[in-house]
């Protein structure tokens, strides 16, 4: 019997470059999603590198020849990001955030915090994580003022902030950084719980904190979805911990790890982001070279694993449109469309053998899908 098909299906839906983007900057972070339908590039011009510019696109959209993206002449920005929904867009400059209308281009908010900020998140429409050098904050910006949130563990110090997640309860919040340690990127994430208050610093370098109803209980739950790579070992980890509160009626805490097999990858790759897609159950984990890992968010079991593309992925988001898919930027400009289709995990689990909860998510799924349509392979 012949080896299925792998699950996984990758579209280029289009290229920077074709939008006016100079290709030395397409890096992380000049180049930022937000939402499957906004991407914000801070860039030169062809031809005016003096010129700071930003501009926004529907990476789904096709570029007109008779009309550019919207785009921006910026002064000392330091970072930008679209709202997610809302024709808004922040920048920031040292302790410096500004919300501006897209539509009008005004200033509609702004505020100045005691310490340069690090990095920010959009949490959703309203909400604006941002990270300074010692603390965590929450602006609404449509209110008074941000809120704080906890402060930065030591071990996070000097170290560059990557990510930040909050959970769908509003009490886990999770930090991650790089560092370098003998010529070696290394993660650390410092995991915060509202409810006690709890901070804990653990190494991953990509996290992830969705709900789930595991399939020996009757409610859902959190959980701490966690992808490492120490050093040069040819062995990666990926961890599923349920955390608490427990839920009454839900069977104990569930923790689970597996192995991710670095084997035969660049020298130096590591997880880079973990997406979890719900219906399937399954976990994407993604490498900066582009390598794909999906794992079962049940038991943390490795399922599959691809190259996507020979290039450096710096920036990947869920696709709201599309389900079962995520979108992701490469160094090269290609904007990548992500998708796992399920009847080819169907028929990919049912020649290797995988926990009898994913099989059977899955079958149900494939009873209520329409069949899956051609897909356009990367070139």
């Amino acid at each position: 019997m012949s080896e299925p098909v792998s699950p996984v299906r990758v579209e280029v839906l289009t290229q920077l470059q074709a939008h006016g983007i100079v290709s030395e900057y397409i890096t992380y972070p000049r180049v930022t999603f937000s939402s499957a339908s906004r991407l914000c590039v801070r860039h030169s011009p062809p031809g005016d590198s003096s010129r700071q510019s930003l501009t926004l696109l529907d990476p789904r959209a096709s570029p007109k020849e008779d009309q550019a993206p919207p785009n921006w002449t910026l002064h000392h920005v330091q970072g930008a990001l679209a709202n997610p929904s809302c024709p808004l867009l922040a920048v920031r400059a040292g302790q410096l955030a500004q919300v501006y209308d897209v539509d009008q281009r005004s200033l509609r908010y702004q505020w100045e915090f005691a310490h340069p900020i690090e990095y920010w998140v959009w949490l959703n429409a309203d909400i604006l994580a941002v990270v300074t050098e010692e603390d965590v904050f929450h602006w609404t910006v449509k209110r008074s003022g941000p809120s704080w949130q906890f402060s930065r563990h030591e071990r996070l110090c000097g170290m560059e902030v990557v990510g930040y997640q909050r959970d769908a309860s509003h009490m886990w919040m999770a930090l991650s950084a790089l560092g370098l340690e003998q010529s070696q990127v290394v993660g650390l994430t410092q995991l915060y719980w509202r409810g006690g208050p709890l901070s804990q610093v653990i190494e991953a370098q990509a996290v992830s904190l969705p709900q789930h109803r595991f399939s020996r209980n009757p409610k859902p739950s959190t959980s701490l979805l966690a992808a490492v790579r120490r050093g040069k070992e040819q062995a990666g980890q990926f961890h599923v911990v349920e955390l608490g509160p427990h839920q009454p009626g839900n069977a104990a805490l569930l923790s689970a790890r597996d192995t991710l097999p670095f084997k035969g990858t660049q020298l130096g790759d590591f997880p880079s982001a973990v997406q979890f897609l719900p219906h399937l159950g399954v976990v994407v984990i993604l490498t900066k070279h582009a390598f794909l890992f999906l794992a079962d968010v049940e038991t943390a079991q490795t399922i599959h694993r691809i190259h996507l593309v020979l290039d450096i992925l710096f920036a990947t988001v869920l696709d709201d449109e599309r389900p079962h898919s995520l979108l992701g930027v490469c160094r090269s400009g290609k904007v990548l469309s992500i998708s796992i289709c399920p009847y080819a995990l169907c028929q990919y689990i049912s020649h290797h053998p995988t926990s009898l909860c994913l099989s059977q998510r899955v079958l149900q799924l494939v009873g209520q899908i329409p069949a899956p349509q051609k897909a356009i392979s990367v070139e």
